[in-house]
């Protein structure tokens, strides 16, 4: 076993620390971050959404595709890799959201789109000009998740006729003026 180390802070004081303890505290912060980051990563795919932003949503020409999670969620956690996925292949077709209804304003949102009901994850379409939006997938309470490619089956699947807009992403069908929150 190894001495005790001696750590100098200046001419009067002194700390005297095991190795094993000075390893500890060298490793506990790369320990904490990463399980700080766990959740974070399945925020990963698609503009953060929440009561402050969404309204550009709505007036958009463009149609969006919206996951409802919480980094918490075990079934979220299992899914983010299939939305990670589908969001590189084909994030330049639809515009990509996620509602993290772990904070206050993805709660409100997820609240004010009466969306909770599908559970999470559940991913939304907004492509009505009129705001509403429709369920495309949802949690089976299985945890059964969709792999990228059976998302983009059931999202495409959903917008046979979507004509693309000039900026080559699916446009909203027209309906009545845009929705308000």
């Amino acid at each position: 076993e190894k001495p005790p180390v001696r750590h100098h802070f200046g001419a009067h004081e002194s700390l005297v620390v095991h190795p094993a303890e000075s390893m500890a505290r060298r490793w506990m912060p790369r320990a904490l971050v990463a399980l700080v980051a766990l959740p974070l990563a399945v925020v990963a795919s698609g503009e953060p959404l929440h009561i402050g932003n969404f309204q550009r949503t709505l007036d958009a020409d463009e149609l969006w595709v919206v996951e409802i999670m919480s980094p918490m969620c075990g079934t979220c956690q299992s899914f983010a890799p299939a939305w990670q996925a589908f969001a590189t292949k084909h994030g330049r077709e639809v515009k990509l959201g996620q509602v993290n209804i772990d904070t206050d304003d993805g709660m409100e949102l997820a609240q004010d789109l009466d969306v909770l009901d599908a559970g999470v994850p559940s991913v939304w379409a907004f492509d009505k000009a009129n705001g509403e939006g429709r369920v495309l997938w949802k949690d089976d309470a299985k945890g059964d998740v969709p792999t990228a490619d059976a998302l983009a089956q059931i999202i495409f699947g959903a917008f046979p006729g979507a004509e693309r807009l000039a900026n080559g992403f699916l446009g909203k069908t027209a309906e009545a003026n845009a929705g308000e929150l």
